[in-house]
Protein backbone atom coordinates (compact mmCIF):
# COMPACT_ATOMS: atom_id res chain seq x y z
CA UNK A 1 0.00 0.00 0.00
CA UNK A 2 1.35 3.37 -0.99
CA UNK A 3 1.26 5.71 2.02
CA UNK A 4 3.12 8.58 0.38
CA UNK A 5 1.12 11.79 0.12
CA UNK A 6 0.01 12.79 -3.38
CA UNK A 7 2.17 15.17 -5.34
CA UNK A 8 1.11 18.77 -4.81
CA UNK A 9 -0.53 20.63 -7.64
CA UNK A 10 2.00 22.57 -9.71
CA UNK A 11 2.33 26.19 -8.70
CA UNK A 12 1.31 28.41 -11.61
CA UNK A 13 4.05 30.66 -12.95
CA UNK A 14 2.99 34.28 -12.58
CA UNK A 15 4.45 36.45 -15.35
CA UNK A 16 6.37 39.51 -14.20
CA UNK A 17 4.61 42.83 -14.03
CA UNK A 18 5.68 45.55 -16.43
CA UNK A 19 7.51 47.30 -13.58
CA UNK A 20 9.38 44.13 -12.64
CA UNK A 21 10.38 43.52 -16.25
CA UNK A 22 11.68 47.09 -16.62
CA UNK A 23 13.79 46.74 -13.48
CA UNK A 24 15.17 43.45 -14.81
CA UNK A 25 15.96 45.10 -18.15
CA UNK A 26 18.03 47.82 -16.52
CA UNK A 27 19.82 45.24 -14.37
CA UNK A 28 20.66 43.21 -17.46
CA UNK A 29 21.72 46.36 -19.26
CA UNK A 30 24.15 47.17 -16.44
CA UNK A 31 25.52 43.62 -16.40
CA UNK A 32 26.06 43.58 -20.16
CA UNK A 33 28.06 46.80 -20.16
CA UNK A 34 27.24 47.66 -23.78
CA UNK A 35 26.48 51.41 -23.89
CA UNK A 36 27.46 51.53 -27.56
CA UNK A 37 24.22 49.73 -28.45
CA UNK A 38 22.14 52.82 -27.75
CA UNK A 39 21.78 56.24 -29.30
CA UNK A 40 19.27 57.28 -26.63
CA UNK A 41 18.55 55.37 -23.44
CA UNK A 42 15.57 56.60 -21.45
CA UNK A 43 15.96 57.35 -17.74
CA UNK A 44 14.87 54.46 -15.55
CA UNK A 45 12.40 56.76 -13.76
CA UNK A 46 10.65 57.63 -17.02
CA UNK A 47 10.45 54.03 -18.17
CA UNK A 48 9.06 52.97 -14.77
CA UNK A 49 6.35 55.62 -15.03
CA UNK A 50 5.18 53.99 -18.28
CA UNK A 51 5.47 50.50 -16.78
CA UNK A 52 3.45 51.40 -13.69
CA UNK A 53 0.74 52.88 -15.92
CA UNK A 54 0.59 49.53 -17.75
CA UNK A 55 0.32 47.66 -14.43
CA UNK A 56 -2.55 49.91 -13.38
CA UNK A 57 -4.36 49.27 -16.65
CA UNK A 58 -3.98 45.52 -16.13
CA UNK A 59 -5.33 45.80 -12.58
CA UNK A 60 -8.31 47.72 -13.94
CA UNK A 61 -9.16 44.75 -16.15
CA UNK A 62 -7.75 45.79 -19.50
CA UNK A 63 -6.56 43.02 -21.79
CA UNK A 64 -3.02 44.07 -22.76
CA UNK A 65 -1.37 41.31 -24.81
CA UNK A 66 2.10 42.87 -24.49
CA UNK A 67 1.99 43.82 -20.81
CA UNK A 68 5.42 43.12 -19.35
CA UNK A 69 7.19 43.48 -22.72
CA UNK A 70 10.16 45.82 -23.08
CA UNK A 71 11.28 46.83 -26.56
CA UNK A 72 13.80 48.97 -28.41
CA UNK A 73 13.35 51.20 -31.45
CA UNK A 74 15.99 52.28 -34.02
CA UNK A 75 16.88 55.88 -34.78
CA UNK A 76 14.88 55.91 -38.02
CA UNK A 77 11.56 55.19 -36.30
CA UNK A 78 9.87 57.97 -34.32
CA UNK A 79 9.18 57.71 -30.60
CA UNK A 80 7.29 60.60 -29.02
CA UNK A 81 9.62 62.78 -26.99
CA UNK A 82 12.80 60.96 -28.09
CA UNK A 83 15.33 62.56 -30.45
CA UNK A 84 15.08 61.49 -34.09
CA UNK A 85 17.94 63.09 -35.98
CA UNK A 86 17.70 66.83 -35.39
CA UNK A 87 14.10 66.85 -34.20
CA UNK A 88 12.04 65.50 -31.32
CA UNK A 89 8.73 64.15 -32.65
CA UNK A 90 5.55 64.80 -30.73
CA UNK A 91 3.96 61.52 -31.80
CA UNK A 92 5.28 58.00 -32.21
CA UNK A 93 5.35 56.02 -35.43
CA UNK A 94 2.18 53.98 -35.88
CA UNK A 95 4.01 50.70 -35.33
CA UNK A 96 5.42 51.99 -32.02
CA UNK A 97 2.11 53.46 -30.88
CA UNK A 98 0.33 50.16 -31.52
CA UNK A 99 2.85 48.23 -29.42
CA UNK A 100 2.70 50.66 -26.52
CA UNK A 101 -1.11 50.69 -26.65
CA UNK A 102 -0.91 46.90 -26.15
CA UNK A 103 1.22 47.31 -23.02
CA UNK A 104 4.78 47.28 -24.33
CA UNK A 105 7.26 49.81 -22.92
CA UNK A 106 10.05 51.54 -24.87
CA UNK A 107 13.47 51.24 -23.23
CA UNK A 108 15.37 53.40 -25.67
CA UNK A 109 16.61 53.88 -29.23
CA UNK A 110 19.37 51.72 -30.66
CA UNK A 111 22.21 53.20 -32.65
CA UNK A 112 22.82 52.98 -36.38
CA UNK A 113 26.53 52.24 -36.14
CA UNK A 114 28.03 48.73 -36.28
CA UNK A 115 28.73 46.99 -32.96
CA UNK A 116 30.33 43.76 -31.80
CA UNK A 117 28.38 40.50 -31.58
CA UNK A 118 26.44 39.58 -28.46
CA UNK A 119 28.38 36.32 -28.10
CA UNK A 120 31.88 37.20 -29.30
CA UNK A 121 33.16 40.72 -28.79
CA UNK A 122 35.92 40.08 -31.34
CA UNK A 123 33.34 39.48 -34.09
CA UNK A 124 30.98 41.90 -35.83
CA UNK A 125 27.36 41.96 -34.68
CA UNK A 126 25.64 44.37 -37.04
CA UNK A 127 23.29 46.80 -35.29
CA UNK A 128 22.52 47.28 -31.60
CA UNK A 129 18.89 46.16 -31.89
CA UNK A 130 19.76 42.51 -32.50
CA UNK A 131 22.45 42.53 -29.81
CA UNK A 132 20.05 43.99 -27.23
CA UNK A 133 17.58 41.17 -27.93
CA UNK A 134 20.27 38.47 -27.85
CA UNK A 135 21.57 39.69 -24.48
CA UNK A 136 18.06 39.65 -22.97
CA UNK A 137 17.98 43.38 -22.34
CA UNK A 138 14.78 43.77 -24.38
CA UNK A 139 12.13 41.26 -25.44
CA UNK A 140 11.57 42.82 -28.86
CA UNK A 141 13.33 45.27 -31.11
CA UNK A 142 12.16 47.03 -34.22
CA UNK A 143 14.77 47.44 -36.92
CA UNK A 144 15.29 48.84 -40.40
CA UNK A 145 18.39 46.68 -40.96
CA UNK A 146 16.88 43.30 -41.90
CA UNK A 147 18.33 39.81 -41.65
CA UNK A 148 22.10 40.14 -41.26
CA UNK A 149 22.24 41.48 -37.67
CA UNK A 150 19.77 38.78 -36.58
CA UNK A 151 22.00 36.03 -37.96
CA UNK A 152 25.17 37.49 -36.44
CA UNK A 153 23.54 37.34 -32.99
CA UNK A 154 21.44 34.16 -33.41
CA UNK A 155 18.03 35.79 -32.97
CA UNK A 156 14.83 35.67 -35.03
CA UNK A 157 13.96 38.39 -37.52
CA UNK A 158 10.78 38.75 -39.56
CA UNK A 159 10.40 41.27 -42.34
CA UNK A 160 6.77 41.05 -43.51
CA UNK A 161 5.52 41.72 -47.01
CA UNK A 162 6.10 45.34 -47.94
CA UNK A 163 3.02 47.44 -47.22
CA UNK A 164 1.42 45.29 -44.52
CA UNK A 165 2.83 47.56 -41.81
CA UNK A 166 2.02 51.28 -41.96
CA UNK A 167 5.13 53.40 -42.43
CA UNK A 168 3.90 56.59 -40.75
CA UNK A 169 6.79 57.85 -38.66
CA UNK A 170 9.30 55.43 -40.23
CA UNK A 171 12.10 57.15 -42.12
CA UNK A 172 13.50 54.17 -44.03
CA UNK A 173 12.50 52.82 -47.41
CA UNK A 174 13.27 49.12 -46.81
CA UNK A 175 10.54 48.60 -44.24
CA UNK A 176 10.43 47.40 -40.65
CA UNK A 177 11.75 44.13 -39.29
CA UNK A 178 11.03 42.71 -35.84
CA UNK A 179 13.72 40.96 -33.77
CA UNK A 180 13.03 38.56 -30.89
CA UNK A 181 14.35 35.30 -29.50
CA UNK A 182 11.36 33.34 -30.83
CA UNK A 183 8.77 33.42 -33.60
CA UNK A 184 5.86 33.55 -31.16
CA UNK A 185 6.93 36.91 -29.78
CA UNK A 186 7.41 38.29 -33.28
CA UNK A 187 4.01 37.04 -34.39
CA UNK A 188 2.24 38.74 -31.47
CA UNK A 189 3.94 42.03 -32.30
CA UNK A 190 3.20 41.77 -36.02
CA UNK A 191 -0.45 40.96 -35.37
CA UNK A 192 -0.76 44.23 -33.47
CA UNK A 193 1.20 46.37 -35.93
CA UNK A 194 -0.40 45.11 -39.15
CA UNK A 195 -3.14 47.08 -40.88
CA UNK A 196 -3.81 50.54 -42.32
CA UNK A 197 -3.63 53.67 -40.20
CA UNK A 198 -5.34 55.99 -42.68
CA UNK A 199 -2.15 57.98 -43.24
CA UNK A 200 0.52 55.99 -45.06
CA UNK A 201 -0.23 53.71 -48.03
CA UNK A 202 -0.68 50.05 -47.08
CA UNK A 203 -1.62 46.87 -48.92
CA UNK A 204 -4.23 44.23 -48.21
CA UNK A 205 -3.92 40.48 -48.65
CA UNK A 206 -5.28 39.20 -51.97
CA UNK A 207 -8.56 37.33 -51.57
CA UNK A 208 -6.93 34.16 -52.91
CA UNK A 209 -3.67 34.28 -50.91
CA UNK A 210 -2.14 30.90 -50.12
CA UNK A 211 -1.93 30.24 -46.37
CA UNK A 212 -0.12 26.89 -46.51
CA UNK A 213 2.12 24.77 -48.71
CA UNK A 214 0.89 21.31 -47.69
CA UNK A 215 2.77 18.49 -45.97
CA UNK A 216 5.55 18.44 -48.57
CA UNK A 217 6.46 22.04 -49.40
CA UNK A 218 8.95 22.56 -52.19
CA UNK A 219 11.93 24.63 -51.08
CA UNK A 220 14.70 25.76 -53.41
CA UNK A 221 18.19 26.42 -52.13
CA UNK A 222 21.30 27.73 -53.93
CA UNK A 223 24.40 25.68 -54.61
CA UNK A 224 26.61 28.43 -55.96
CA UNK A 225 27.14 30.76 -53.00
CA UNK A 226 30.68 31.05 -51.59
CA UNK A 227 30.46 30.11 -47.90
CA UNK A 228 33.00 29.54 -45.18
CA UNK A 229 33.37 25.94 -44.02
CA UNK A 230 31.42 26.64 -40.80
CA UNK A 231 28.63 28.45 -42.66
CA UNK A 232 28.36 25.64 -45.22
CA UNK A 233 28.11 22.96 -42.51
CA UNK A 234 25.43 24.93 -40.65
CA UNK A 235 23.43 25.47 -43.83
CA UNK A 236 23.61 21.80 -44.79
CA UNK A 237 22.33 20.83 -41.33
CA UNK A 238 19.19 22.92 -41.97
CA UNK A 239 18.70 21.34 -45.39
CA UNK A 240 18.81 17.88 -43.79
CA UNK A 241 16.45 18.94 -41.01
CA UNK A 242 13.89 20.25 -43.48
CA UNK A 243 14.11 17.10 -45.59
CA UNK A 244 13.51 15.01 -42.46
CA UNK A 245 10.36 17.07 -41.78
CA UNK A 246 8.89 16.08 -45.18
CA UNK A 247 9.88 19.11 -47.23
CA UNK A 248 11.19 18.63 -50.76
CA UNK A 249 14.52 20.45 -51.11
CA UNK A 250 15.62 21.32 -54.63
CA UNK A 251 19.13 22.63 -55.34
CA UNK A 252 19.01 25.44 -57.90
CA UNK A 253 21.08 28.17 -59.39
CA UNK A 254 20.02 31.38 -57.69
CA UNK A 255 16.97 32.34 -59.76
CA UNK A 256 14.21 33.84 -57.63
CA UNK A 257 11.66 33.54 -60.41
CA UNK A 258 11.28 29.79 -59.90
CA UNK A 259 11.78 28.83 -56.29
CA UNK A 260 8.78 26.65 -55.45
CA UNK A 261 7.02 27.50 -52.20
CA UNK A 262 10.05 29.19 -50.63
CA UNK A 263 13.71 29.95 -51.16
CA UNK A 264 16.12 28.95 -48.38
CA UNK A 265 19.29 31.00 -48.06
CA UNK A 266 22.27 31.13 -45.72
CA UNK A 267 21.89 34.57 -44.14
CA UNK A 268 25.61 35.38 -43.97
CA UNK A 269 28.56 33.69 -45.71
CA UNK A 270 30.96 33.95 -42.77
CA UNK A 271 31.53 35.87 -39.53
CA UNK A 272 34.19 38.59 -39.92
CA UNK A 273 36.17 39.96 -37.02
CA UNK A 274 35.82 43.51 -35.75
CA UNK A 275 39.39 44.33 -36.81
CA UNK A 276 38.65 43.31 -40.41
CA UNK A 277 35.42 45.33 -40.40
CA UNK A 278 37.24 48.43 -39.17
CA UNK A 279 39.88 48.04 -41.87
CA UNK A 280 37.38 47.56 -44.70
CA UNK A 281 33.89 48.55 -43.53
CA UNK A 282 32.31 48.80 -46.99
CA UNK A 283 33.80 45.52 -48.20
CA UNK A 284 32.73 43.58 -45.10
CA UNK A 285 29.23 45.04 -45.17
CA UNK A 286 28.86 44.11 -48.85
CA UNK A 287 30.08 40.55 -48.22
CA UNK A 288 27.76 39.98 -45.27
CA UNK A 289 24.75 41.14 -47.27
CA UNK A 290 25.67 39.17 -50.40
CA UNK A 291 23.42 36.17 -49.68
CA UNK A 292 20.19 38.08 -49.10
CA UNK A 293 20.68 41.60 -50.50
CA UNK A 294 18.55 40.97 -53.59
CA UNK A 295 15.51 40.33 -51.38
CA UNK A 296 15.29 44.07 -50.68
CA UNK A 297 14.90 44.74 -54.39
CA UNK A 298 12.02 42.30 -54.84
CA UNK A 299 8.55 42.01 -53.40
CA UNK A 300 9.36 39.20 -50.95
CA UNK A 301 8.77 38.42 -47.29
CA UNK A 302 11.72 37.23 -45.20
CA UNK A 303 12.00 35.16 -42.01
CA UNK A 304 15.46 34.67 -40.46
CA UNK A 305 16.06 32.08 -37.72
CA UNK A 306 19.08 30.51 -35.99
CA UNK A 307 20.28 27.14 -37.22
CA UNK A 308 18.96 25.33 -34.14
CA UNK A 309 17.24 26.39 -30.90
CA UNK A 310 19.82 27.75 -28.47
CA UNK A 311 22.54 27.71 -31.14
CA UNK A 312 24.69 30.83 -30.88
CA UNK A 313 26.51 30.31 -34.15
CA UNK A 314 26.07 33.30 -36.48
CA UNK A 315 25.05 31.21 -39.49
CA UNK A 316 21.28 31.50 -39.42
CA UNK A 317 19.08 30.85 -42.43
CA UNK A 318 16.52 33.01 -44.18
CA UNK A 319 13.29 31.81 -45.79
CA UNK A 320 12.05 34.02 -48.62
CA UNK A 321 8.47 33.72 -49.84
CA UNK A 322 6.40 35.57 -52.38
CA UNK A 323 4.51 38.65 -51.29
CA UNK A 324 1.67 37.91 -48.87
CA UNK A 325 2.79 34.30 -48.37
CA UNK A 326 4.39 35.24 -45.05
CA UNK A 327 2.49 32.43 -43.34
CA UNK A 328 4.27 29.79 -45.40
CA UNK A 329 7.65 31.18 -44.38
CA UNK A 330 6.67 31.30 -40.71
CA UNK A 331 5.54 27.67 -40.77
CA UNK A 332 8.75 26.52 -42.45
CA UNK A 333 10.84 28.45 -39.94
CA UNK A 334 9.25 26.58 -37.02
CA UNK A 335 11.08 23.46 -38.21
CA UNK A 336 14.32 25.21 -37.21
CA UNK A 337 13.06 26.76 -33.97
CA UNK A 338 11.02 23.79 -32.65
CA UNK A 339 8.14 26.17 -31.90
CA UNK A 340 4.44 25.56 -32.48
CA UNK A 341 3.05 26.79 -35.78
CA UNK A 342 2.75 30.56 -35.66
CA UNK A 343 -0.32 32.14 -37.31
CA UNK A 344 -0.10 35.54 -38.96
CA UNK A 345 -3.26 37.69 -38.90
CA UNK A 346 -4.23 37.34 -42.55
CA UNK A 347 -7.95 37.26 -43.44
CA UNK A 348 -9.53 33.88 -43.94
CA UNK A 349 -12.12 31.35 -42.86
CA UNK A 350 -11.71 28.21 -40.77
CA UNK A 351 -13.34 24.91 -41.69
CA UNK A 352 -13.37 21.66 -39.72
CA UNK A 353 -13.26 18.34 -41.58
CA UNK A 354 -13.86 14.79 -40.34
CA UNK A 355 -13.59 12.33 -43.23
CA UNK A 356 -12.02 12.12 -46.68
CA UNK A 357 -10.67 15.70 -46.38
CA UNK A 358 -8.36 14.77 -43.48
CA UNK A 359 -4.61 14.70 -44.04
CA UNK A 360 -3.63 11.52 -45.86
CA UNK A 361 -7.18 10.91 -47.07
CA UNK A 362 -8.34 10.95 -50.72
CA UNK A 363 -9.86 14.44 -50.82
CA UNK A 364 -7.26 16.30 -48.76
CA UNK A 365 -5.92 17.81 -51.97
CA UNK A 366 -9.22 19.71 -52.28
CA UNK A 367 -7.81 21.78 -49.42
CA UNK A 368 -4.06 21.79 -50.06
CA UNK A 369 -4.41 22.67 -53.76
CA UNK A 370 -6.23 25.82 -52.62
CA UNK A 371 -3.39 26.81 -50.28
CA UNK A 372 -5.29 25.84 -47.13
CA UNK A 373 -3.30 25.71 -43.91
CA UNK A 374 -3.65 22.92 -41.37
CA UNK A 375 -3.97 24.59 -37.97
CA UNK A 376 -4.41 21.58 -35.71
CA UNK A 377 -6.58 18.70 -34.51
CA UNK A 378 -9.93 19.43 -32.87
CA UNK A 379 -12.50 17.58 -30.78
CA UNK A 380 -16.22 18.25 -30.93
CA UNK A 381 -18.60 18.60 -28.03
CA UNK A 382 -20.22 15.31 -26.99
CA UNK A 383 -23.25 15.36 -29.28
CA UNK A 384 -22.11 14.24 -32.72
CA UNK A 385 -21.78 10.90 -34.48
CA UNK A 386 -20.83 9.54 -37.90
CA UNK A 387 -22.83 7.54 -40.41
CA UNK A 388 -21.25 5.64 -43.30
CA UNK A 389 -22.43 7.08 -46.60
CA UNK A 390 -22.75 5.18 -49.84
CA UNK A 391 -20.07 7.13 -51.71
CA UNK A 392 -16.92 6.29 -53.61
CA UNK A 393 -14.51 6.54 -51.96
CA UNK A 394 -16.29 5.82 -48.65
CA UNK A 395 -16.99 8.90 -46.57
CA UNK A 396 -18.67 9.62 -43.25
CA UNK A 397 -21.50 12.03 -42.66
CA UNK A 398 -21.49 13.92 -39.37
CA UNK A 399 -24.90 14.33 -37.74
CA UNK A 400 -26.32 15.17 -34.32
CA UNK A 401 -26.82 12.61 -31.59
CA UNK A 402 -23.78 10.84 -30.16
CA UNK A 403 -20.44 11.33 -28.43
CA UNK A 404 -17.56 13.55 -29.46
CA UNK A 405 -15.61 13.23 -32.71
CA UNK A 406 -12.02 13.96 -33.70
CA UNK A 407 -11.39 16.21 -36.68
CA UNK A 408 -9.00 18.77 -38.15
CA UNK A 409 -9.21 22.53 -38.51
CA UNK A 410 -8.01 24.14 -41.75
CA UNK A 411 -7.82 27.80 -42.70
CA UNK A 412 -8.44 29.14 -46.21
CA UNK A 413 -8.33 32.58 -47.78
CA UNK A 414 -11.78 34.04 -48.58
CA UNK A 415 -11.65 33.15 -52.29
CA UNK A 416 -10.24 29.68 -51.58
CA UNK A 417 -13.01 29.05 -49.06
CA UNK A 418 -15.65 29.86 -51.67
CA UNK A 419 -14.01 27.48 -54.15
CA UNK A 420 -13.80 24.73 -51.52
CA UNK A 421 -17.46 25.14 -50.65
CA UNK A 422 -18.31 24.71 -54.33
CA UNK A 423 -16.62 21.28 -54.36
CA UNK A 424 -19.04 19.86 -51.78
CA UNK A 425 -21.85 17.84 -53.26
CA UNK A 426 -25.03 16.54 -51.61
CA UNK A 427 -25.49 15.25 -48.98
CA UNK A 428 -22.54 17.30 -47.66
CA UNK A 429 -23.18 20.78 -46.29
CA UNK A 430 -21.23 23.47 -44.46
CA UNK A 431 -22.75 24.02 -41.03
CA UNK A 432 -21.53 25.13 -37.63
CA UNK A 433 -20.24 22.50 -35.22
CA UNK A 434 -19.61 23.01 -31.53
CA UNK A 435 -16.12 22.09 -30.36
CA UNK A 436 -15.18 21.04 -26.85
CA UNK A 437 -13.66 24.48 -26.24
CA UNK A 438 -17.05 26.11 -26.95
CA UNK A 439 -16.15 27.60 -30.33
CA UNK A 440 -18.45 27.02 -33.31
CA UNK A 441 -16.55 27.01 -36.61
CA UNK A 442 -18.00 25.92 -39.92
CA UNK A 443 -17.55 22.22 -40.66
CA UNK A 444 -18.19 19.70 -43.41
CA UNK A 445 -21.32 17.99 -42.12
CA UNK A 446 -24.13 15.97 -43.60
CA UNK A 447 -27.77 16.55 -44.43
CA UNK A 448 -29.64 15.17 -41.39
CA UNK A 449 -31.87 13.20 -43.75
CA UNK A 450 -28.94 11.24 -45.18
CA UNK A 451 -28.96 7.57 -44.29
CA UNK A 452 -26.24 5.03 -43.69
CA UNK A 453 -24.94 2.52 -41.14
CA UNK A 454 -24.09 4.15 -37.83
CA UNK A 455 -20.46 4.44 -36.79
CA UNK A 456 -21.15 5.14 -33.12
CA UNK A 457 -18.34 2.82 -32.06
CA UNK A 458 -15.78 5.14 -33.63
CA UNK A 459 -14.75 8.60 -32.51
CA UNK A 460 -12.71 9.32 -35.63
CA UNK A 461 -12.83 8.45 -39.31
CA UNK A 462 -9.25 7.22 -39.15
CA UNK A 463 -10.29 4.79 -36.43
CA UNK A 464 -12.93 3.30 -38.70
CA UNK A 465 -10.53 3.23 -41.69
CA UNK A 466 -8.02 1.24 -39.61
CA UNK A 467 -10.78 -1.21 -38.67
CA UNK A 468 -11.93 -1.58 -42.27
CA UNK A 469 -8.39 -2.11 -43.58
CA UNK A 470 -7.72 -4.94 -41.12
CA UNK A 471 -11.17 -6.52 -41.08
CA UNK A 472 -11.72 -6.17 -44.79
CA UNK A 473 -15.29 -5.05 -44.20
CA UNK A 474 -17.29 -1.88 -44.71
CA UNK A 475 -19.89 -3.06 -42.24
CA UNK A 476 -19.12 -1.09 -39.04
CA UNK A 477 -20.08 -4.14 -37.01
Amino acid sequence: MNTLPPDPDPVPIIPPTASQRVIAAFERLSEAGRPELWSTLRAVEDVLVDAKAVDERVKAGEDLPLAGTVFAVPELIDVAGQPSGRSVPETSATVVARLTAAGAVVLGKTGAGPVASAWDRAKVGGRGAAVAVALGIVDLALSTSGAVPAALNAVVAVKPTRGLLPMTGVRAGEGVSVYATGLGAVRRALALMTGPDGVSPTRSWPADVRLGAGEHPRIAYPQDLPLSEAAALAFESVVKRLRASGAILEPVSLDVRTFGDALLLPTVPDHPGVAEALADPAGVAHRLASCTAFAHLLDLAAITVPVLPGDRRPFGVTFLTRAFEDQIGLDLATVCTDEPLTPYPEPGEDVVVFGAHLRGQPFNTDLTDLGARFTGPVRTAERYRMVLLDTEPPQPGVVEGGSGLDGERWRLSPAAFDRFAATLKAPFVLERVELEDGSTPLAVRCDPAAEGPGLERYESWRGYVRFASTAGLRDPG
